[in-house]
């Protein structure tokens, strides 16, 4: 199994000052892979010590994207079956907004498009950065981009993902009240869609109601 390139020390500059890594191997290759890194650490009280953690990868770094219309008043989200969800939590389909892996060399912008037509089957009219942000940094290396964008709701195609990546996607087109309903009665509990949402009612308070208020 080939082994990931490891920077060299000398590039190790300001926060990664102080750290050591000692080896990398992968110990796991299926659909993920999982990567076991050893590292001299010095602590903050002055003392050293070695850790070991393990990195899972599940492809590139990904994007999401929630697509609004705010003529309509209107936003779109999906359920698909999410197997950790189910088998861990009882929760196999959760609320989510548009999400994806970027393809090899492909630019977040152009992945957020491409996954806004596989998978809910609009076109962007619009693409506007939220922010950059890492879903779980304990043990995921990947970062998220997440956007907003403008879609025509009378433009919609079919959507639903693409089947030779199991893909089973219920696109629904939500108004922004109901949206944030589901977000004050804890149904939306995915952390990208929730990020999203909450950005869309900062910029827009006045379309969502008193439910947008603290």
């Amino acid at each position: 199994m080939s082994k990931p390139s490891v920077p060299p020390a000398a590039s190790l500059a300001g926060d990664a000052a102080g750290i050591e890594i000692l080896s990398r191997r992968e110990v796991y290759r299926g659909r993920a892979t999982v990567e076991e890194v050893t590292l001299r650490q010095r602590r903050r009280d002055g003392g050293h010590q070695e850790i070991t953690r393990e990195i899972v990868r599940y492809g590139r770094n990904v994007v999401a994207v929630l697509p609004l219309d705010l003529e309509r008043g209107c936003l779109l989200l999906c359920r698909q079956l999410r197997v950790p969800m189910l088998v861990d939590q009882g929760d196999p389909r959760p609320f989510e907004v548009c999400a994806g892996r970027l393809e090899e060399g492909e630019d977040a912008a152009d992945g957020a498009r491409r996954e806004l037509l596989e998978e809910f089957g609009v076109a962007a009219l619009s693409l506007t950065p939220v922010m950059v942000c890492y879903t779980s940094p304990g043990i995921l290396g990947a970062r998220a981009d997440l956007f907003l964008a403008g879609y025509d709701g009378a433009a919609r195609a079919a959507g639903g993902g693409l089947l030779a990546e199991g893909e089973d996607i219920e696109v629904l087109e939500v108004g922004f009240a109901e949206a944030a309903r589901l977000l004050a009665e804890g149904r939306l509990r995915d952390a990208k869609s929730v990020i999203l949402l909450q950005h869309l009612m900062l910029r827009h308070p006045d379309r969502f109601g008193p439910l947008a208020g603290p």
